[in-house]
């Protein structure tokens, strides 16, 4: 089975330049453990709530997307394989890969769409507010 059948299309993304508030709200909303990073419809990386690490609810308005994140994160194309992701996901120990179609964001593939464990557990800093 090929990755463009299994990707999920509805994406929720965020800009470099947004706040780490910003993105904590969409990742609460939305139970979501990690976003693309999209500028100009080009993915510039991703961020993750791991990346999101020590840094308190109270600052997240002062800091920018991008000086946490992961820039140029591996990616695969839709017509990969689901084996050839998820064995780039175990040996890379990320828990999602981005999709790319013709240099633009198409679809997430994440470690819980391929049945395979996250290889951190979610954040137990992970803000309730």
């Amino acid at each position: 089975m090929l990755v463009g059948l299994r990707m999920t299309k509805t994406l929720f993304t965020i800009g470099p330049d947004d706040s780490l508030a910003d993105a904590h709200a969409i990742l609460k909303k939305y139970g979501l453990r990690r976003l693309p990073v999209v500028q100009d419809g080009e993915l510039v990386g991703i961020l993750s709530e791991y990346d999101m690490q020590g840094h308190r609810l109270m600052s997240m308005d002062a800091i920018p997307v991008k000086t946490v994140m992961t820039p140029n994160p591996v990616v695969v194309t839709p017509s990969e394989t689901l084996e050839y992701a998820a064995n780039l996901m175990t040996k890379r120990a990320i828990g999602a890969l981005p999709v790319v179609s013709h240099g633009r964001l198409a679809g997430i593939l994440c470690a819980s769409d391929l049945m395979i464990p996250e290889p951190r557990p979610a954040a137990k800093w992970w803000p309730h507010h």
